[in-house]
């Protein structure tokens, strides 16, 4: 059963949506520049960032396990934007579906154990010589006013979503995740530092 309501929907695309713009550009740019055409966003919630990368030219794909959250993305959506709801521990995608997948704040609130099993599906589902763009925290060495509402938002959310967001931040944020994704290029900090998005390139098949 899903945890999020239809005023959960309504408020996160009221108040969350607009505090990430700068996040869902600068992971749309990156897409561009990686040269993906078609990616599929994880846990996607309200659908902000698939518009982003539909505005760009970019063939987009939304799964989230809320259908609440995916109502409301199909409601302010363009038609041409294909939204799923489904689990991120086991995407309903065959291996090497998508030349992009994005996981964008979304794995800090889970176990270390469901972490590691959503970065795992990514890859799976992520062409060869495709993309893979995580987005999490990475608490700075001198917190800044970002770093306080980023803990000020999880600490709203709800206990067992904070205890999570704290355990991940004790290890090192999105540290924990980097040995679990293939060849990294690309490494962008944005909101102070307190965010930082990762490329991981999955490798081509041997000819």
């Amino acid at each position: 059963m899903s945890r999020y309501g239809r005023a959960s929907a309504r408020l996160y695309s009221l108040l969350i949506d607009p505090l990430l713009r700068k996040l869902r550009e600068r992971i749309t740019a990156l897409c561009i520049a990686e040269g993906v055409t078609a990616a599929l966003d994880i846990a996607c919630a309200t659908g902000a960032q698939c518009r982003s990368l539909h505005s760009a030219g970019i063939r987009s794909t939304g799964i989230d396990l809320a259908p609440e959250m995916i109502a409301a993305a199909r409601r302010i959506s363009p038609p041409e934007i294909e939204y799923l709801i489904g689990s991120a521990l086991e995407l309903p995608f065959p291996d090497g579906t998508f030349p992009g997948t994005i996981l964008s704040l979304c794995l800090h609130e889970h176990p270390f154990s469901e972490q590691d099993r959503m970065v795992a599906e990514a890859v799976r589902v992520t062409r060869p010589g495709g993309a893979v763009i995580v987005a999490e925290y990475s608490p700075p060495r001198r917190p800044r006013p970002e770093w306080w509402l980023i803990n000020a938002i999880e600490r709203v959310v709800g206990k067992e979503h904070f205890r999570n967001f704290r355990k991940f931040v004790r290890a090192g944020g999105i540290v924990r995740l980097e040995p679990l994704l293939p060849s990294i290029g690309r490494r962008v900090s944005i909101f102070g530092g307190g965010v930082t998005i990762l490329v991981a390139r999955v490798p081509k098949r041997a000819a």
